[in-house]
């Protein structure tokens, strides 16, 4: 028996990544060989499993394979998923709106990106006539998908085991300093992040910004444009933009960290959050897309971007060694939520169920 994962590219440091690699890991230990389509080759460490390019895929399929298609827009060319025999699965991650790009990257820009997420819809719609099932890894990308018509659809977490690093220094010594991790676009609103951590330097001067990304080439002017605001409010020196770190590093600087702040007004899951969970740091985050459903009831949401009071709900937090010592612990309770999910059991119960 064998299951294909088709995705643009297989990453290890994003969700979809770590997702595929984890569904790959669950249904090895269910009896499947596991494989790879791509459309870009390979770039990471070796795992145990066939990798196949979209442009010379040739291996011998069947009926009763399992397809599972990893979707977060257009992209990939999803017709031979489509045509060869077996079960077809969409797991989708969300598309995020064409809006977020207007005003803070060119013109051109934010008209491809409408067009990007009209032909994403519409090629969502083309799967729902033909796939047998959709996992969505949220809550919010199951409500996202509720117009269209899929058959059997289901809610399973980015498949994923979380550590837990136990903070080893006192707040004081981190300098009360701040960290995000995302991808440097424009729904992530890493300005106003910027804008923020430069109230919170007045409250702790010695504190640093550790914004722990990569850069889309087609946003090249957001960032720019982050770089000048970082001039604009002269924390050149604070505000640190780290790229093309592995995971264990950015788990290391989440650590280091007195607090993760996400100002994110779109994500369909937001891995970084639970990584800051293991990293044994206080986690603030905007309330907004599948955030509040991927904390659960660890971190502390906010619903207003209001500076001064953000500022207030943290030092509250920092400063109470109960309050402090609770939040870590509800934290690291719900990484054992995730870390105890009972994937092998669910997607064994979804395929005896008869999704075809």
């Amino acid at each position: 028996m064998n299951v294909f994962q088709h995705l643009d590219e297989l990453k290890d440091s994003d969700g979809v990544g770590n997702d595929a690699i984890g569904l790959a890991e669950v249904f090895q230990n269910l009896g499947y060989n596991t494989h790879f389509i791509t459309r870009l080759p390979r770039k990471g460490k070796p795992l145990n499993s066939d990798f196949h390019l979209v442009q010379s895929f040739d291996f011998p399929t069947h009926s009763n394979d399992i397809h599972i298609l990893h979707y977060g827009g257009s992209g990939y060319p999803y017709t031979l998923f489509q045509e060869l025999p077996g079960i077809k699965i969409l797991r989708f991650h969300n598309v995020t709106p064409a809006k977020f790009y207007e005003h803070t990257t060119t013109e051109d820009i934010y008209h491809a990106m409408e067009k990007f997420e009209s032909l994403s819809y519409l090629e969502i719609a083309s799967l729902s006539i033909f796939c047998d099932s959709v996992w969505c890894d949220s809550q919010f990308n199951y409500d996202t998908l509720s117009r269209y018509q899929f058959r059997n659809p289901y809610i399973l977490p980015i498949c994923k085991q979380y550590e837990k690093i136990p903070k080893k220094q006192e707040l004081v010594k981190n300098k009360f300093s701040i960290s995000f991790v995302g991808r440097f676009s424009p729904q992530k609103k890493w300005e106003d992040l910027i804008t923020f951590f430069s109230n919170w330097a007045k409250e702790f001067p010695d504190a640093e910004c550790f914004c722990v990304g990569s850069i889309i080439g087609a946003f090249d002017g957001y960032f720019d444009r982050l770089t000048e605001n970082v001039r604009k409010y002269h924390l050149e020196n604070k505000v640190h933009f780290l790229m093309g770190k592995p995971d264990s590093e950015v788990l290391s600087i989440l650590n280091q960290s007195s607090a993760f702040v996400s100002m994110s007004e779109h994500e369909g899951f937001c891995l970084p959050i639970l990584e800051a969970f293991g990293a044994g740091i206080p986690v603030f985050a905007y309330a907004q897309g599948a955030i509040p459903g991927t904390m659960r009831e660890g971190g502390k949401l906010f619903f207003s971007k209001e500076n001064q009071s953000l500022i207030q709900i943290m030092k509250e937090t920092l400063l109470d060694k109960e309050k402090y010592r609770t939040m870590i612990q509800t934290q690291f309770n719900v990484l054992g939520y995730y870390n105890q999910f009972p994937f092998a059991e669910a997607i064994s119960g979804i395929l005896r169920s008869g999704i075809k």
